[in-house]
């Protein structure tokens, strides 16, 4: 599939507020009415808002509080973000972040289901706020929360990745719902993740793999990227047919996620270096994916 449209800007931030508005609505309109819950950060906020309206004797009308309150439960992530991932990647998970909270918090819940059958809300929320979320990521923006947590840590810890994060964040979330909610309450949002997570896979090519070629006459940077990504570098010596001067080849696999931070680190090192990118290549056997 050709991808080269959407690295152009405005496509990209389009496409991020489309994919924001489109997750926004299939919890607002389908999955919060039956008083479901999400996983991960948005799950959270959920709970705090649950836990203000009980403290709290009124709430602001026309606001979702957990569209607030997902918005400031992101500003750590955000730190590290800008302290640790780079200017790139802060700049998309600050729209990501800033374009769900504010369709969360504008998009309004409605008072009563719109399907009348509870599993038809719950695999039409799944399936809208999976594609939603798909097509924000495919653009390359960033919903930060456990996304940022979970990139952080798979680059100092290599066997980690962002798929772990999740499963054991969502998986004491949901032990928690058991605790304060009914069983069909906890099972239906469980439902509705499992879909989720099934329709985003589908619609968000960040699974896409990318081969990177890197041609430079400098030495040392196959180094610097192994130990600021954790990734493996192939390296091997080639020879300008015209000039005769000798290049370093450097030849790595990563996902469409990691293609941002790979060139800064690169342009920084040699901002003469030229690199190709291949998409949609096959990759078997010892690859990490970073989900």
């Amino acid at each position: 599939m050709n991808t080269l449209w959407l690295r152009h800007r405005p496509i990209q931030h389009l496409m991020v507020l489309a994919g924001a508005g489109i997750y926004a609505a299939g919890l607002n309109l389908f999955v919060l009415p039956l008083q479901l819950y999400s996983g991960g950060v948005p799950g959270l906020a959920q709970l705090l808002e649950l836990a203000a309206e009980t403290v709290l004797p009124t709430l602001p009308a026309g606001i979702n509080l957990y569209g607030v309150l997902y918005f400031f439960l992101n500003i750590p992530p955000l730190v590290l973000a800008w302290r640790y991932l780079g200017r790139m990647f802060l700049i998309k998970t600050v729209e990501g972040i800033a374009a769900i909270s504010f369709f969360m918090a504008l998009i309004p819940v409605s008072p009563v289901p719109i399907l009348e059958e509870a599993i038809a809300s719950v695999l039409v929320g799944g399936v809208i706020a999976g594609c939603g979320i798909g097509v924000l990521l495919t653009a390359g923006g960033s919903g930060g929360g456990l996304d940022v947590i979970g990139v952080l840590v798979s680059r100092t810890v290599p066997q980690f990745s962002v798929g772990k994060l999740t499963i054991y964040f969502n998986a004491v979330l949901f032990i928690v719902y058991l605790l304060l909610f009914d069983i069909s309450t906890a099972l239906y949002s469980l439902i509705f993740m499992v879909f989720y997570s099934v329709f985003l896979d589908h619609t968000h090519y960040q699974n896409i793999n990318v081969r990177l070629m890197i041609f430079t006459k400098k030495s040392g940077i196959d180094w610097d990227i192994m130990r600021k990504t954790a990734r493996g570098v192939t390296e091997w010596r080639g020879m300008g047919a015209y000039t005769g001067e000798p290049t370093n080849i450097l030849v790595t696999v990563i996902n469409k996620y990691e293609v941002g931070t790979f060139l800064e680190i690169i342009c920084a090192l040699d901002p003469a270096a030229f690199f190709s990118l291949d998409d949609g290549v096959f990759v078997a056997k010892n690859y990490e994916k970073r989900l």
